[in-house]
């Protein structure tokens, strides 16, 4: 008869076979990184569509709760039908439920979007075709003014002159050793025109894969969140599974509740900045207000970009309504940052402002413009993911998870602590700090002067 291996055998041989793939994974992505890379964007472009259809269902979601929880389900109850999850419930009226939450969802959203392309298309195109027409004269009056204050200032001018004469060199020579060698002939314009038109294709290809499965998500959202409980439970202990499905639903309030949070707040900055351009008589007020709400999605800097480009198109025709544009913006984003931003997000994140910084710019190097989008809840769920393993090992410890009880601490003593304040605590570099020689330098100035 053959011996079985073991429950302890089978988990070392699971441990070492893991510990060989990632091994072999570490290493190619070190020595092959670039290929890796370029295999790993063909394989996202391939599933595109599904992936815009799963991030469309996403964000509409909540619509969908809100629906059923608001309207359908009352109504199904008031004809004493019960549409709830218990096996008792009416699974058919459910699954009808369903399928008219879903259409009504996907129809708010096709209006959503046929609104935006109807209304607000045509004004940002008519918006921007003025300014290409107007853009000879809007050059005329700032070249005027340029030329009216350098007179005044021939020192400012020559330095000015100097400079250009530079950047002309420089850039005459990037243009002839980086640029004209690649410039297509006509086989490759056509080989370029052939790609653009299949990338139209490509792309209009994936909205309807999206749409459609978008569809499918919403209707079966729950199939997938209970495979999940499923798997977790069969593979995990009990207590780990538990832990594990509490990180998921960590995971899933914060990025709900920060991105839903911030496309609401961006819409509404949107809306007040378009009143407030029409109030004060400020040029292309819908494209700018698309520019500043749009931007305001970006956290933390979205406001200085979207202020700072609707600036600089105001510049060119109109110095006085630039500045008139800028004061504005920065009282909108006070109100944003210090009352409504606050009401609408709460403490979505709980990320302190240097930890939003941080994580725009890590994500956004990584990611681009999707890194800054979702930078700030990754990053937040990977700090309270840290906060949450700290807090439990102190717990195992008998030590305090307050942070408070930190801040004056100079070291702990067989469980106690023991506060910097106190000159008694010298120990582990807590005691008073030698006179650095600076110190010492100034000390016997003034000894001398008395």
């Amino acid at each position: 008869m053959k011996n079985k291996p073991n429950q302890n055998q089978i988990t070392w041989g699971i441990t070492i076979f893991f510990v060989a793939v990632g091994t072999l994974l570490a290493y190619y992505i070190i020595f092959h990184g670039r290929t890796f890379l370029s295999t790993l964007n063909n394989m996202l472009d391939s599933i595109s569509g599904v992936i815009m259809g799963v991030v469309l269902a996403y964000i509409l979601i909540p619509m969908l709760n809100g629906i059923e929880r608001t309207i359908l389900i009352p109504i199904y109850k008031r004809r004493g039908i019960d549409v709830s999850f218990s096996k008792d419930a009416d699974w058919k009226k459910r699954k009808q439920m369903r399928g008219i939450a879903v259409l009504i969802t996907i129809a708010i959203f096709i209006l959503l979007v046929y609104t935006l392309l109807i209304i607000i298309i045509p004004q940002l195109v008519s918006s921007i075709r003025e300014i290409i027409n107007n853009l000879p004269d809007y050059i005329k009056k700032v070249d005027d003014y340029s030329n009216s204050l350098l007179d005044n200032n021939p020192d400012l001018q020559e330095l000015i002159d100097s400079q250009l004469d530079s950047y002309y060199a420089t850039l005459s020579v990037f243009i002839t050793r980086n640029i004209k060698p690649y410039l297509p002939e006509w086989q490759t314009v056509l080989k370029v025109a052939s790609k653009s038109v299949m990338s139209g294709v490509s792309a209009i290809i994936n909205i309807i894969v999206g749409v459609i499965v978008a569809i499918y998500v919403l209707n079966s959202k729950e199939r997938f969140t209970t495979r999940g409980k499923k798997i977790a439970y069969s593979l995990f202990k009990e207590n780990v599974a538990n832990e594990l499905i509490s990180a998921f639903r960590f995971t899933h309030r914060t990025f709900e509740s920060f991105i839903g949070g911030k496309i609401v707040d961006s819409i509404i900055i949107g809306i007040i900045c378009y009143i407030g351009c029409k109030i004060l008589k400020i040029d292309y007020p819908v494209l700018i207000s698309v520019i500043v709400g749009v931007t305001n999605v970006i956290p933390f800097f979205g406001p200085y970009i979207g202020g700072g480009a609707g600036a600089l198109l105001l510049i060119l025709i109109d110095p006085i309504q630039a500045l008139i544009f800028l004061i504005f913006v920065i009282v909108l984003q006070q109100f944003d940052g210090n009352i409504l931003g606050p009401y609408i997000l709460g403490g979505s994140t709980g990320l302190s402002s240097f930890w939003v910084i941080f994580s725009i710019m890590f994500f956004g190097g990584l990611w681009g413009i999707v890194g800054w989008l979702i930078g700030v809840p990754i990053f937040a769920v990977f700090y309270a993911f840290v906060a949450r393993i700290t807090n439990h090992y102190l717990r195992k410890k008998s030590l305090s998870t307050d942070t408070s009880d930190y801040y004056d601490l100079a070291y702990i003593e067989n469980g106690e602590y023991k506060p910097l304040s106190d000159q008694a605590n010298t120990k582990y570099n807590a005691g008073r700090k030698k006179v650095s020689g600076l110190k010492k330098l100034f000390d016997r100035k003034k000894t001398t002067k008395k």
